[in-house]
């Protein structure tokens, strides 16, 4: 006796294409999700350099640390160029520094594109007391 099995390569061959389709979307939303870590540390990276870099100009020009006070608005010409800087390389990016007495605290934010749409804000803040030595 003859059975008919006409047409099961076939349907085994679309079941392998299914599975096969599935892990591919898989590994393309593993692969987006890994450019938008990377794109998020890329920005945690760059703030915190910026923040360092601020810290050291004040740090060596300590004996004017007041004038690299900066809470919005006009900023002064000591602070005015690496304003500009973080403005420049952050999506969105801003920043306040405060100085009181010896501590200087700067504080960087920025929105990235993903985060836009959610209204969410990123902030990076480094504390330093700066003393003569």
């Amino acid at each position: 006796m003859r059975i008919a099995t006409r047409g099961i390569s076939l349907i085994e061959v679309l079941v392998a294409m299914t599975i096969f389709s599935f892990g591919i979307l898989g590994l393309l939303g593993v692969h987006a999700r890994a450019l938008t870590n990377f794109s998020d540390a890329k920005y945690r990276t760059d703030a915190a350099l910026l923040t360092d870099s601020l810290l050291n100009d004040i740090w060596v020009n300590r004996a004017n640390m007041s004038s690299y006070a900066y809470s919005g608005g006009s900023a002064s010409s000591a602070v005015q160029g690496w304003l500009s800087e973080v403005r420049a390389t952050l999506p969105g990016g801003n920043a306040t520094v405060t100085v009181a007495s010896s501590t200087v605290q700067v504080t960087v934010t920025w929105q990235p594109p993903a985060a836009a749409a959610a209204g969410q804000t990123h902030t990076h803040t480094e504390i330093a007391t700066i003393q003569n030595p």
